[in-house]
């Protein structure tokens, strides 16, 4: 058995991580948390249709980046708890995602997508990671 998988037997890894962002002009942080491959995984599949090629005669899946992004950003949100059906109706909407719109800015949104990419190691070279994995 290898160093790895012994530590992981003998520990239970705790994914979730979070962090504060301060977004101007709010004056209290945001506050976002690591998600798991699966709940990731189920968030893919959530923007994915369907289509059937008629040339190809084979089934290709589409994924709706805007969709899935802004779900990522809705699922790994601690605070502002985007999904609070109160402050949906303070801002007159309904549904987390058209809260993530109707609240946030462009910037603030590109700031809020990256802390999440960041936090879940989207933005990681995989070189890094063998790097980090070596030392």
């Amino acid at each position: 058995m290898g160093k790895l998988q012994e530590f992981l037997t003998a520990n239970k890894v705790e994914n979730a991580v979070t962090t504060e962002l301060d977004i101007k002009p709010f004056p209290f942080p945001f506050v976002v948390k690591t998600i798991t491959e699966a709940e990731n995984k189920v968030i893919r599949k959530s923007c994915q249709t369907t289509e059937y090629n008629k040339k190809t005669h084979q089934k290709e899946v589409q994924t709706d980046s805007q969709a899935y992004l802004t779900k990522l950003v809705v699922a790994c949100t601690v605070d502002p708890c985007f999904k609070d059906a109160a402050l949906q109706e303070a801002y007159g909407v309904v549904g987390a995602e058209a809260l993530v719109e109707k609240l946030l800015t462009p910037g603030q949104y590109a700031a809020l997508l990256q802390a999440v990419n960041d936090i879940n190691s989207f933005d990681t070279d995989m070189q890094e990671l063998v790097d980090e994995a070596k030392n």
